[in-house]
């Protein structure tokens, strides 16, 4: 029996999914953050191991089982990156082939119900990817600001709290998003919270906690919030449109998937504004939430790449046996 492994490695944590050629998935394990962009390569590289050797131990298999691997990262960005990381993964001498993708492929394929489509991710970090029916992908470089990114969660939490600010100095209008945020971050008021993100500084998974609070004060029709959450979609309307017209799939159904914990924020207005946006220039594009985490795609990758054709029946073994 052959067996292949995805890996899903992102910001927060690293997804590996030992899967069988028949679909059926024999291991899994998990490890910590994984972008080197963020922790360097030495961490990286840690998580990676741990989380495939977990998944190893699960499935009864040594290293010299599995046939290959395909490692969906964040942090493969440019050419270097992919280098870098080829030559990082080989050294572990995890699988006995390795294949490294962009992180948003697993996304991708997660969501998809064929191997072609757009994907955005808003999570800890935005990116967006696509795929055409004739294999052309284009991969946004999902480096931030330095190349055009805007609407991760990071980013948004700062704008919460921009708002709050604003709202209190005079200069923007008063927001729920006030009381909130305070609550949330154990501030008695706007001044200590400033004073507190100034001198002390805040953790930043802390302060990204506040996002589910943008949805929340929208959903119950605050002015300021609606505001932000609907620059979120047009934002993302606009990066999944950059791809659909760049892959010339204007006139097709294509399944556009929302990845990442963004978008399960509460209320409908986020994905309500993305479907506008994407329809006025691909009117058959469907908005797709995926079932699965984004390892579940990287472990079709994985089939994919060994050559065995992903026919509805293995797909639906992997969904049922997949832990996540």
């Amino acid at each position: 029996m052959r067996h292949v492994l995805g890996v899903d490695g992102g910001a927060t944590k690293t997804h590996a999914l030992v899967v069988a050629e028949t679909g059926q998935a024999v291991g899994f394990g998990q490890g910590g953050a994984s972008n080197h962009q963020v922790g360097g390569l030495k961490q990286a590289m840690a998580e990676v191991e741990r989380a495939v050797r977990v998944a190893l131990d699960d499935a009864g298999l040594s290293t010299e089982d599995v046939e290959l691997g395909c490692f969906c990262l964040a942090g493969a960005d440019l050419p270097e990156d992919y280098a870098m990381l080829q030559e990082a993964i080989e050294a572990l001498r995890l699988v006995r082939a390795v294949i490294i993708r962009n992180d948003t492929m697993a996304a991708l394929r997660a969501g998809l119900t064929r191997p072609w489509g757009v994907v955005v991710i808003c999570g800890t970090g935005f990116n967006a990817a696509g795929r055409a029916p004739d294999g052309r992908e284009i991969v946004f470089p999902g480096l931030g600001i330095i190349s055009g990114d805007w609407g991760a969660g990071t980013e948004l939490s700062l704008e919460v709290v921009r708002l709050v600010m604003r709202a209190w100095d005079g200069r923007g209008k008063p927001t729920l998003l006030t009381r909130l945020v305070l609550e949330a971050l154990h501030a008695p008021s706007e001044e200590i919270l400033l004073r507190r993100l100034y001198l002390e500084g805040t953790d930043p998974g802390a302060l990204r906690g506040i996002v589910p609070l943008l949805f929340e004060a929208a959903e119950a029709g605050d002015d300021v919030a609606r505001g932000l959450v609907v620059q979120m979609g047009t934002e993302v309307g606009l990066s999944a449109n950059a791809l659909i017209r760049r892959l010339g799939l204007q006139t097709d159904d294509v399944e556009v998937v929302m990845a990442g914990s963004v978008f399960k924020g509460r209320g409908p207005l986020l994905l309500d504004t993305v479907r506008l946006v994407i329809q006025a220039e691909a009117p058959r594009a469907r908005i797709v939430l995926p079932e699965h985490e984004p390892v579940f795609g990287a472990a079709l990758l994985a089939l994919e790449s060994a050559g065995v054709a992903v026919t509805p029946q293995i797909y639906e073994i992997l969904g049922r046996t997949s832990p996540v």
